[in-house]
């Protein structure tokens, strides 16, 4: 749509940042050339940055902003406001991602001065140009802007901000740059980088003086679209392909396979009738000519081909089509002179390429997938063997060096890219599919830890026995937030080492020792259900510190403190690249994480549209060791607190606290022998648990089972684990039910009645009653508003209620759903505790409760 100009400076300002920024984005603003220096702030307020910019407007040269948004912690900086004289402004690694990719068209004239009206046209006229050849090939509608001196195409992208995307962005402006031009306006090649500044429209363009031939301009949106539609990165990939890459650009007048010293290539397109659109210098010393029409193939158009004489007399052409991808200056030398030969030495065309090259020199790697699919190679590298994504940085300098090593020379970008797609290829189908672990591993009855060291070794862990070994014959990978484990020490009493743990994190009760010593073990172990542990209670109760060295202990991190991310496919990469992922401080968790957090637990996958594509899909494998800290009980679905351990820890005294470097070292003084004691303990359970019958399990069943066999290695003893298991259920089961309001509703429905039926659309009623005496909110999202959800809200709680004596059954009857309730048992159904201390002791013949004080309990009855 058309912009509408709006009526003061401040209101275009407001209006063009509302079209390319969203309402949470930080955006710098920065003023260069000020008589105070640069002028730099960082905003979120759109009036603020307004009103800002407009007191320098018609002051100074130009007025910029950041195109792409800010990290949001710049705001710190200048918090809604501008500073002179600034120091610091956004660099490339400043920026969040890449929203927009921009095209500038800049008139040819002297610097520091502004365009005339002819120049002005002829870089609009050029956009309109662009516009169209790149809507021909099926980009969206661009934002089209003036500058004030030229013009402006804003094209929406969503890419990550990375070296890839900076290659691909660079290479597609280079490729505009190579097809347009010309004596008279530039594509500016340059505008690639991340955090570039970008006039801000609806100021005034004042370069030089203000003169009738050159005047000062308004920058200014002049149209946009109704709906953003992304440029996808395979259109700008193929828009950087037609950017030719050719070799023989040097001054060197030797005689090379396409050099034709000599040679007059104008009289050879005029005499042959190739379409020209236009010719241009190209690299200072070459020519272009750029054609409307293939040469090779009449149906490619639009500046498909190309012909390039460089100042050696070499030539090149190529057109941009995989079609045409064999055609070169010989082929088409030979189209329209059949005789002509080229002279021997052009065969050094047919030697290796450097994408030739790379893939020979690939050879040593052994190349596989795993099983979501994606190309990994092991490598050698310093004597030992390392697993690396063939898309990742490290594979590429890896690949790099390979081929410096061949020819002491640096391959290109395309090379690397063409040798990139085979070896994947390779990794598909000729390469193994391989199971890929992270942390841990198992591997024919035995268990791997991987200590991520720099040479790559891991602890086998098996009957009995610990030891380290320096080529393991499993395959694990890293990211970059995984820490080397100390070399575990297994000296000593393994009991004994494992219980200096308790040093460190301060668990006061016994019951909570016992889980928290089973857990640690535990998650050593791979390809069954964790836990989920949850550390609770007041400010000052050292619950940070106790995730930081519990996760010290299983899964040590550069930043072993993670933030919730707000979208649940944030929250799904985080937990698929941590194996111990530790969320500290939470105020509660929503139904949708709450569920993928159950996911995680139990094993399963979390499904994401693959980046960059319409339709790919990639899977990212969950299944974690989860840590959660907060003041209250963060977990309150009962799914999620089924499968949770919850520990709730004391505020330290006054006189106890400690300084954090103290409590640091004092643990790295003992974390050698705490993990070797974990290793050991897991071997010793290992030769335990095949002999370990339980008559009930629960639903951690891997859980229990192992904590059994775990509890009896470090002389704890099974059945006493089983108890503080139970125990602790019983809890978590209080807070599961009492958090859901379905649950609670029902438990004091049944606190008078031994059984009660009727249909589930009465019993909605009688709950809706039921709840406006009990205080319990039935406004809550998960409360029904319909029998037929009633009936859902049920089915989640079942167990919780049986584990408290209430069992219920729906049948139909007849046109209604009949459901018939019953306490059986000893009748037991609990209450929700105040910090573990409440005891419901039973109801007299008034039905008055009776409250009293006590130091713990299990069950109770009425």
């Amino acid at each position: 749509m058309t912009h509408t100009e709006a009526k003061t400076t401040e209101e275009m300002i407001i209006e063009s940042l509302s079209i390319l920024k969203r309402e949470v984005d930080v955006t710098e603003l920065r003023i260069l050339k000020t008589t105070k220096g640069t002028v730099s702030g960082y905003f979120n307020d759109s009036q603020r940055f307004a009103e800002d910019a407009e007191e320098y407007d018609g002051n100074v040269p130009a007025i910029y902003f950041t195109l792409n948004p800010v990290k949001p912690d710049l705001f710190s900086r200048a918090a809604n406001r501008s500073v002179q004289r600034a120091k610091q402004t956004t660099t490339d690694a400043d920026i969040e991602c890449r929203r927009w990719f921009p095209i500038d068209f800049d008139p040819e004239r002297p610097k520091g001065i502004s365009s005339t009206d002819e120049e002005h046209q002829a870089a609009h006229a050029m956009a309109k140009e662009v516009q169209h050849f790149l809507a021909e090939k099926g980009w969206s509608e661009p934002v089209v802007a003036d500058s004030g001196n030229g013009a402006h195409l804003l094209y929406p992208i969503d890419l990550p901000n990375d070296d890839e995307s900076t290659m691909v962005i660079k290479s597609a402006l280079e490729a505009l740059d190579f097809l347009f031009s010309n004596e008279t306006v530039n594509v500016d090649k340059g505008v690639y980088n991340a955090a570039r500044i970008w006039k801000l429209y609806g100021t005034m363009a004042c370069k030089g003086d203000h003169t009738d031939e050159r005047p000062h301009r308004l920058s200014q949106i002049l149209s946009y679209p109704k709906e953003q539609k992304v440029v996808s990165i395979e259109q700008l990939q193929a828009l950087a392909s037609m950017c030719p890459s050719i070799a023989h650009k040097g001054k060197s007048t030797s005689k090379k396979s396409n050099t034709e010293v000599g040679f007059n290539l104008e009289e050879f397109i005029e005499k042959h009738g190739l379409d020209v659109a236009f010719s241009a210098p190209w690299q200072k010393t070459a020519t272009k000519y750029v054609l409307s029409t293939c040469p090779w193939n009449e149906s490619h158009t639009n500046r498909s081909a190309v012909i390039i004489q460089f100042e050696n007399g070499a030539i090149a052409a190529k057109c941009h089509h995989n079609s045409c991808s064999e055609e070169n200056w010989q082929t088409l030398r030979k189209k329209f002179e059949p005789n002509w030969n080229p002279s021997p030495n052009e065969e050094e065309s047919k030697k290796e390429s450097q994408a030739d090259i790379l893939i020979r020199e690939s050879d040593e790697a052994e190349f596989f997938q795993n099983d979501l699919g994606e190309a990994f190679a092991a490598v050698t590298i310093k004597g030992h063997r390392e697993v690396l994504k063939v898309k990742s940085k490290k594979f590429k300098m890896w690949l790099t060096k390979q081929y410096y090593d061949a020819t002491k020379k640096a391959p290109t970008s395309d090379a690397m890219n063409q040798a990139l797609g085979v070896i994947e290829m390779k990794a598909a189908f000729e390469g193994d599919d391989h199971h890929l672990h992270l942390r841990v591993a198992e591997k024919n009855g035995a268990f791997y830890y991987d200590l991520a060291n720099e040479d790559w070794s891991v602890v086998k862990v098996e009957n009995g026995t610990c030891h380290v070994l320096h080529e393991p014959p499993i395959l694990f990978t890293r990211n970059k937030n995984m820490k080397a484990q100390v070399l575990p020490d297994f000296t000593g009493d393994f009991r004994r080492n494992l219980k200096k743990i308790l040093n460190h994190v301060r668990i006061k009760n016994e019951d909570d020792q016992i889980l928290y010593l089973i857990y640690l073990v535990t998650c050593l172990i791979p390809s069954i259900p964790h836990a989920v542990l949850v550390f609770s209670g007041e400010k000052g109760a050292s619950k940070s510190t106790s995730m930081r060295l519990t996760r010290q202990v299983v899964d040590p991190a550069v930043q072993d403190l993670l933030t919730m991310p707000n979208s649940l496919q944030d929250l799904a990469i985080s937990l698929a690249n941590n194996y111990m992922p530790s969320f500290d401080n939470l105020d509660g968790l929503s139904a949708e994480k709450s569920d993928l957090l159950c996911i995680t637990s139990t094993g399963g996958a979390f499904s994401k549209r693959t980046l960059f594509t319409d339709d790919d899909e990639t899977l990212l494998e969950l299944r974690r060791c989860v840590v959660l800290t907060g003041i209250n009980v963060v977990v309150t679905r009962a799914d999620l607190i089924d499968r949770s351990i919850i520990i709730e820890l004391d505020r330290i005294p006054e006189n106890e606290r400690k300084e954090e470097r103290e409590v640091w070292e004092a643990f790295e003084k003992d974390r050698a022998c705490i993990v070797g004691g974990a290793l050991q303990a897991l071997a010793d359970a290992m030769k335990i648990f095949p002999n370990v019958k339980l008559d009930k399990l629960p639903r951690m069943a891997d859980f229990t089972h192992w904590g059994y066999a775990i509890a009896e290695a470090l002389g704890i003893g099974g059945e006493r684990f089983l108890q503080a298991y139970r125990k602790n259920r019983n809890q978590s089961n209080e807070e599961a039910i009492s958090s859901h309001p379905v649950a609670a509703t029902i438990v004091a429905l049944m606190r008078n009645n031994q059984t009660w039926s009727g249909s589930i659309s009465s019993l909605l009623s009688e709950l809706e009653r039921i709840a406006e005496h009990e205080k319990i909110n039935t406004k809550v999202k998960n409360f029904p508003k319909a029998a037929h959800i009633l009936s859902r809200r049920l089915k989640e709680v079942k167990s919780n209620l049986e584990d408290v004596g209430i069992t219920f059954e729906i049948r139909h009857a007849g046109d209604f759903k009949k459901i018939s309730i019953q306490k059986s048992g000893s009748n037991v159904v609990p209450i929700r505790p105040q910090q573990g201390k409440l005891k419901l002791t039973g109801t007299d013949s008034n039905g008055i409760t009776d409250i009293e004080l006590s130091e713990g309990y299990d069950e109770f009855d009425w």
